[in-house]
């Protein structure tokens, strides 16, 4: 992984938005007076790679922020990433991560850094923070702890390695190597077989729980053989009695049950006898309701054919006054019309006689004559017209009369309906009730009768006497077949324990063959547990990772001391007792120099300091190999405080040396005299608003 570019606000002690330009130096070194923040830089890259640093809770935001924001974007294996982490104050953590689509896939920095500005950023985060997390480290093939401890050499840690006992070496190596995923199988081997010796046990017990039964075989079998002959004698005994009751029946049954069928057969003529006088009863109720609902309307049929008369009579009346109207109104229609036919004539005239009379007519006369006239035509037109009034009415009237006569048809029918079925509904209740009291005195009582002798079984008492035995005999039947069925049923349950045994010994043999696979099994998970143990895999692990780590570590130990050191790691050993010929398991350093071949701890100083940080970077690259990723950034926060004048320069080789190895070092210093060492720096200052940086 190359870092390019890293921009952070409101992150640890940087408050305001603060950016880092990787390409603009290959050997840097972060300065500034402790506690200016350059660690946090640092701690910046891996809160946005993995949401982890020096702390993972709110506590990274700056205290005068509202949220913790980094930006980082790096090279790696030929493409462009970025990754945007950002935690608000309260709020879950966002997480975005994208790669760079059209540009180069190597490019020098400064055409690196023209396509960040103008290349289009394609989206690789996923549907939550846990998946993008897991992407990001898919495609580093590295998680935190694999990151900083190739990565990063934190101060005090650089000689951490060689400094400790040959045991504590292996652990270290151990942790370093990821072995401790070994402990892990371990764990779940020891789980599975612990698991499979509790199936081992289950089985046991079933065993146990099989072979009891299986003693209980003579036993079973004698129960079984006593049980079936007593019931092939009581089955012999049943068929006796079988017979005996059949005699019995056969001697005593013709009479009986012809004297029971004749008795059952006028029963049931009797019971639907009572049935048809329950039925009538039931409908006695509505006849009568009918009964008085005919008495009713023929009441009030009655009743309305008495105001017929009346009405006949009204009738009759205005028949009379309308012709006597009529005649009048004709006898006035002649008479206006000769009126009429005077005044006409009168009117014409223009001499000087009469034309009705024929006598002298004077012009006063004339006109008297017409106005008497026409009064009398006008009191003969008004009489017309009332007349012909009064006729209508009476016309109205005579047609209500009509309307009326023939509703009294209408009545009259409903009477001789009424009057019909009240004459039939009577005889038809005096009926019934003439057949219930028939049927009270003497059917019911016949009902009674034989009920009570088919219940008391007391007819034909002379066969009654044969019966009592049979009934004695059935009884007994009875007995002896409940006997049958009970010994028959513990025949069957003792069978059923006989013929279980076969099935147990079928199933005994099954579970033997279970115990022996589960007995294979626990011997294999020992073995697992065995091999997943420090002396087992893991210590091959570190036996085949030893050469590899050993051939790094010379090959950066002979370009630090000339050619002039080498370094060894021995990993067996002769006891002090002379008298074992078995070695010890032991990491011992052997470093080899123009004096000869000594242990690590006789070295001190600029060699000492030469082998540890060989070994710490070929730890390093072992790890990051192991995991798929290359190493191609290296960060030493190594503490140059700690050393002289001379430990300082011989770091400061160290670095010279191995720089073309990885493509950015960052060199973290408190030391003013240092500066001018690095062909650039990153100043971190300390403000009023939090920490600032620049790039020199």
């Amino acid at each position: 992984m190359i870092p390019i570019h890293l921009k952070l606000s409101g992150f640890l002690s940087y408050r305001d938005p603060a950016e880092v330009d990787f390409t603009a130096f290959h050997l840097a070194c972060i300065s500034g007076s402790n506690g200016a923040g350059k660690s946090s830089l640092l701690d910046a890259m891996t809160w946005a790679l993995f949401g982890q640093a020096r702390k993972r809770d709110e506590s990274v935001i700056n205290l005068q922020s509202k949220a913790a924001e980094v930006a980082f974007t790096f090279e790696y294996e030929g493409n462009t990433y970025r990754v945007l982490r950002s935690l608000p104050r309260g709020k879950t953590t966002a997480l975005e991560f994208q790669i760079l689509d059209d540009g180069p896939q190597t490019a020098d920095d400064e055409t690196r850094s023209t396509v960040l500005s103008s290349g289009m950023w394609r989206p690789l985060t996923e549907r939550s923070v846990r998946e993008t997390q897991a992407r990001i480290e898919q495609v580093l093939r590295l998680d935190y702890e694999t990151f900083i401890n190739a990565s990063f050499f934190l101060q005090g840690r650089a000689d951490q390695f060689a400094q400790q006992s040959p045991t504590k070496r292996k652990e270290i190596l151990g942790n370093i190597l990821g072995l401790e995923i070994w402990d892990v199988y371990k764990e779940r081997a020891a789980a599975r077989r612990k698991s499979i010796e509790r199936d081992l046990d289950a089985v046991d017990g079933r065993l146990q729980e099989i072979d009891a039964e299986l003693a209980e075989e003579p036993q079973r079998r004698e129960r079984l053989s006593t049980l079936e002959a007593e019931l092939a004698r009581l089955t012999a005994v049943r068929k006796t009695q079988e017979a005996a009751l059949e005699s019995l029946r056969k001697a005593a049954a013709s009479k009986i049950a012809a004297e029971k069928a004749r008795l059952e057969e006028e029963l049931r003529g009797l019971k639907e006898q009572a049935k048809a006088i329950d039925n009538q009863t039931t409908a006695l109720g509505d006849l009568t309701a009918r009964l008085e609902n005919a008495k009713k309307s023929l009441a009030e049929a009655e009743q309305k054919i008495a105001s017929r008369g009346s009405v006949e009579a009204g009738r009759s009346a205005a028949r009379e006054e309308h012709a006597r109207l009529k005649a009048e109104n004709e006898l006035l229609k002649a008479q206006m019309d000769e009126l009429k036919e005077r005044i006409e004539q009168l009117e014409a005239a223009g001499g000087a006689d009469c034309p009705l009379c024929g006598q002298p007519l004077s012009e006063e006369h004339r006109r008297s004559t017409l106005e008497q006239l026409k009064a009398e035509g006008k009191e003969k037109g008004d009489r017309f017209r009332a007349n012909k009034a009064d006729m209508a009415e009476l016309a109205k009237q005579i047609a209500e009369y009509e309307a009326q006569m023939v509703k009294f048809e209408a009545v009259e029918r409903e009477r001789l309906a009424a009057s019909g079925a009240l004459a039939q509904l009577t005889e038809r209740v005096d009926s019934i009730q003439k057949t219930v009291r028939e049927w009270e005195a003497g059917g019911a009582k016949r009902l009674a009768e034989i009920e009570t002798l088919l219940a008391s079984e007391e007819y034909a008492r002379q066969e009654q006497s044969t019966a009592n035995d049979v009934r004695r005999a059935e009884r007994t039947l009875l007995d002896l077949q409940e006997q049958e069925n009970r010994l028959n049923q513990e025949v069957g349950a003792a069978r059923q324990k006989v013929n279980v045994l076969d099935d147990l010994r079928a199933r005994r043999k099954r579970l033997e063959s279970e115990r022996e696979e589960l007995a294979l099994q626990i011997g294999r998970y020992h073995t697992l547990e065995r091999a997943f143990g420090k002396d087992g895999v893991p210590a091959l692990l570190i036996e085949q990772s030893l050469p590899e780590i050993e051939a790094k570590a010379n090959e950066l130990l002979n370009r630090l001391s000339d050619g002039a050191m080498s370094v060894r790691f021995v990993t067996q050993a002769a006891y002090k007792d002379k008298r074992r010929e078995d070695l010890k398991e032991t990491l011992d350093i052997q470093i080899s120099d123009g004096a000869g071949v000594r242990d690590y701890e006789m070295y001190s100083g600029g060699e000492a300091f030469r082998a540890n940080f060989a070994i710490r970077l070929a730890l390093s690259e072992v790890l990051a190999s192991r995991k798929g990723a290359r190493l191609q950034m290296l960060v030493i926060d190594e503490g140059f405080g700690s050393q002289d004048t001379l430990g300082r320069q011989r770091l400061i080789q160290a670095i010279r040396a191995v720089q073309d190895d990885f493509a950015k070092i960052l060199v973290i210093t408190h030391l003013e005299e240092l500066k001018d060492a690095f062909p650039a720096r990153i100043e971190v200052e300390k403000t009023e608003r939090g920490s600032t940086l620049q790039i020199f």
